[in-house]
């Protein structure tokens, strides 16, 4: 299995944020990530797909948008697997996440998963991460992909009570008020890089093990998803990500891309 980086693409100097925008301290990468700051109301996710489509950045470029309620950031990968590979990295996102507020956060906030995408804290829904592909051929490597993760570090106004609500909640709701916004993205983006490398010389299986367990014990599936296919329980995960879901005598295997393709069409689903 060979790595997901094209190297030869790293070594380039860094771009500007955005389109003219002006720059002040940065958080420090790893040596194969060239960062990239957006202003608060810009899309990473977004941002660096429409770049990537263009050719104007490639593997190694992580987005970040300067919001303090949220951290919001994006990363391009350029894969040499397949196509039905490439969503190994949901898994592999979700675990960096979990690894690095687990490292960073109180041992009281407890960090778990539901498929396809969902971040939950002391299981109140705190976060998201997605995957979209260049197009192509089912067969075919992509030409790029852009792994994006999305958490909430602070209540905004419209907010409801998260003791109440466990639909939404915050870092700082749940005991992590001092954490820095550069802090976690720095320790976000070295758990990524770590993992990753871990996947190109170990393989999926353990990083899915590492995932199997912190997905919640008590609602595995993210409820949109329950909605789609069913008030059923997820048995596992496959060796290349398809979920294996059983409702009833009902078994059958949901690709996670087909998953997050589908929610991310349902309004409000990915956040």
């Amino acid at each position: 299995m060979g790595p997901i980086f094209t190297m030869s693409s790293m070594a380039k100097s860094t771009f500007p944020a955005s389109d003219g925008q002006a720059m002040s301290a940065e958080p420090t990468f790893p040596p194969l990530l060239s960062g990239h700051r957006l202003a608060a109301g810009l899309s990473p996710a977004a941002w660096t797909a429409a770049k990537a489509a263009k050719g104007q950045l490639g593997a190694g470029d992580l987005a970040w948008s300067e919001d303090r309620n949220e951290l919001r950031l994006a990363l391009i990968l350029e894969p040499d697997v397949e196509r039905g590979r490439c969503q190994e990295m949901i898994f592999v996102a979700m675990v960096a996440i979990g690894d690095s507020l687990g490292a960073l956060c109180p041992p009281r906030v407890a960090f778990t998963y539901q498929w396809p995408y969902v971040i939950l804290a002391n299981d109140a829904r705190a976060g998201s991460v997605d995957l979209v592909l260049s197009a192509g051929e089912n067969g075919d490597s992509p030409d790029w992909m852009v792994l994006s993760l999305h958490l909430r570090l602070s209540p905004r106004n419209e907010m409801t009570d998260p003791g109440k609500d466990l639909s939404c909640t915050t870092l700082w709701d749940e005991g992590c008020g001092t954490l820095d916004h550069t802090e976690i993205v720095e320790s976000l983006s070295r758990h990524l890089v770590n993992l990753i490398h871990q996947w190109s010389e170990d393989g999926f299986k353990s990083l899915y093990d590492q995932w199997r367990g912190r997905l919640s014990d008590n609602h595995p599936l993210a409820p949109e998803a329950a909605g789609i296919w069913g008030d059923g329980v997820i048995l596992g995960v496959d060796e290349t990500g398809n979920a294996i879901l059983k409702t009833g005598e009902t078994t059958w295997s949901v690709s996670t891309l087909e998953a997050l393709e589908k929610l991310r069409a349902a309004p409000g689903a990915v956040s």
